[in-house]
């Protein structure tokens, strides 16, 4: 009996302490629905992002698309730009109106940068699990969601496909062949070299189509490329874009360059084959 008395007042004692820690240590304020920024999902046009002593990434927005700028150049994942984003709508959960402990912010897990506004990410409240968040020189807590949507690796960033959402071809080029797009909605293709290439124009949209839908199986930071001048394909688009795809076979497969971006994108034997050779499409189908 007394052993009981003696366990619950020890508990009494543990929650009271913790309930003078919580008070006087880290004083928080109720804020329901506060945003933690100001700027609109639409307005944010610039994103940059430091993780502590790993990587800076810099994002700039381009009619629809997302560019990545550093550490290289390439088009970003709007998935993944699409949770850094949700940031711009993330609300707090309280405000700690006097702290004295760095609460991990002194040297932050991430600093996020949206438009003019930064936000660090600091440590994890073992009692709450929430994040602690400073926004100017306001502390917020906010639920952890949001820096664990974060990147941890600037590769995983990148689009995979080839081509960009608004990117619509309308010439393809190569050393040996000219396919065009025409006002009338059709396709022809024409041979550089003597022999003559017949492909109907309901094939090439095919062919056409697999360059805005192929994804690559994998992506590295590209090198130094041995392939010729003329294993490459250009393409212009509806707006009057011009980029070059350099293409290089290897024991794997195909790796693709964009000359606009510092991404070697790898497709497989018959994926490669496919895009760089449009009458191996008319042919299977």
């Amino acid at each position: 009996m007394r052993s009981r008395l003696l366990i619950n007042i020890f508990l009494v004692v543990i929650f009271a302490l913790l309930g003078a820690y919580l008070f006087i240590a880290k004083k928080e304020i109720p804020t329901p629905s506060q945003r933690l920024i100001s700027s609109e999902r639409d307005e944010i046009a610039k994103i940059s992002i430091v993780k502590n002593k790993t990587f800076e990434m810099d994002f700039t927005k381009n009619s629809v698309t997302w560019f990545i700028t550093k550490p290289f150049r390439a088009r970003a994942n709007p998935e993944v730009i699409k949770l850094i984003l949700d940031l711009s709508e993330a609300t707090a959960i309280s405000e700690l109106e006097k702290f004295s402990e760095n609460f991990g912010l002194n040297s932050p897990e991430y600093t996020v940068k949206l438009n003019q506004e930064n936000l660090s990410f600091g440590s994890i409240n073992d009692v709450t699990n929430e994040q602690y968040i400073q926004v100017g020189k306001r502390v917020f807590l906010t639920k952890t969601h949001h820096g664990y949507n974060l990147p941890h690796d600037p590769i995983k960033v990148v689009d995979r496909r080839l081509l960009g959402a608004e990117e619509k071809p309308i010439i393809f080029e190569s050393s040996s062949w000219l396919a065009k797009h025409s006002k009338d909605g059709l396709w022809t293709i024409t041979s550089k070299l003597e022999n003559s290439i017949s492909i109907s124009s309901a094939k090439l949209d095919i062919w056409a189509t697999g360059w805005r839908t192929t994804a690559a199986t994998k992506i590295n930071e590209a090198h130094d490329s041995n392939a010729a001048e003329n294993d490459s394909i250009e393409i212009t688009f509806e707006r009057g874009k011009k980029i070059k795809f350099t293409v290089e076979q290897d024991d794997d497969g195909y790796l693709i360059r964009r000359s606009d971006e510092d991404i070697a994108y790898r497709v497989g034997n018959d994926s490669g084959l496919r895009l760089i050779d449009p009458q191996e499409v008319a042919r299977k189908l």
